[in-house]
């Protein structure tokens, strides 16, 4: 199921910068495709394709500036803003940030370990990790519980992606999202309705996500914007991580038992 997942093992919240809306208002959505729910073909191959361009990429810095809903006991809702920044060297560094106002972790892979930091706390555990950033993506879910989110975007299409097949989907249409002309992609899964809007050519990067939870009759919504960068700023601290005088150092299993100061 595509879904912003979360390091849940180090507790770690979403968080994002709320973003300006496209410059033009959005456009109704087809009778035909409201009236018969479907699968289109044509829909589900251009996310296929947004996934085999992706993984394409060699160095890259995309940030997803985005917020979270939360329901109240009386189906209140509140808004959180949320900030993850990815910064990938293939075909195995990667460094991922995840802000939020209420955390902050750093994550560094160099192709030997992964190091987990919270620079409000100073605590940082390490472990031992090897292969290229999709056999990483697995390993660290499986050994150490850390999900990394928003995976299923550079996953999808891909033999080791676990996200589901959409049982409908259809092509709402053109639209702007800031400077970038995007096709707007409407489908349905099991307890969740998603949007993506990627872009037109021969570059198809996506660039907002909305995901609606069905389960929970609030229906509470995520909702991403994304910015690329193909030529990131890469230093010797990029993916290595370097404790300072301060820092402590604790297992990583029990990031989660770190207490704030």
């Amino acid at each position: 199921m595509l879904k912003p997942t979360i390091a849940a093992a180090i507790g770690v919240a979403w968080l994002a910068v709320a973003p300006a809306l496209a410059a033009t208002p959005p456009k109704p959505v087809p009778a035909a495709a409201a009236a018969v729910p479907r699968l289109d073909p044509e829909s589900l191959a251009a996310l296929n394709r947004m996934g085999a361009y992706l993984r394409t990429l060699q160095t890259f810095e995309v940030k997803a500036d985005s917020t979270t809903e939360e329901v109240l006991g009386n189906g209140q809702k509140l808004q959180f803003l949320n900030r993850v920044r990815y910064v990938a060297q293939k075909p195995d560094k990667l460094f991922t940030s995840l802000r939020s106002d209420k955390r902050f972790v750093n994550i560094y892979y160099n192709g030997k370990k992964l190091t987990v930091f919270t620079p409000p706390t100073g605590y940082y555990a390490e472990g031992p990790a090897s292969g290229t950033i999709g056999e990483l993506l697995v390993k660290a879910d499986e050994k150490y519980g850390i999900e990394f989110p928003l995976q299923d975007l550079f996953r999808w299409g891909d033999a080791t992606s676990n996200a589901e097949t959409p049982k409908e989907g259809f092509k709402v249409g053109p639209a702007q999202i800031g400077e970038n002309t995007t096709d707007h992609y409407a489908f349905r899964q099991n307890g969740v309705d998603f949007q993506i809007w990627i872009d037109q050519g021969d570059k198809p990067l996506p660039r907002k996500l909305v995901i609606t939870t069905l389960a929970d009759p609030a229906q509470p919504q995520y909702v991403a914007y994304f910015t690329w960068n193909m030529a990131p700023k890469i230093t010797s601290t990029t993916f290595d991580f370097v404790p300072g005088k301060t820092a402590v150092k604790i297992p990583l299993a029990g990031a989660t038992a770190a207490p704030a100061k």
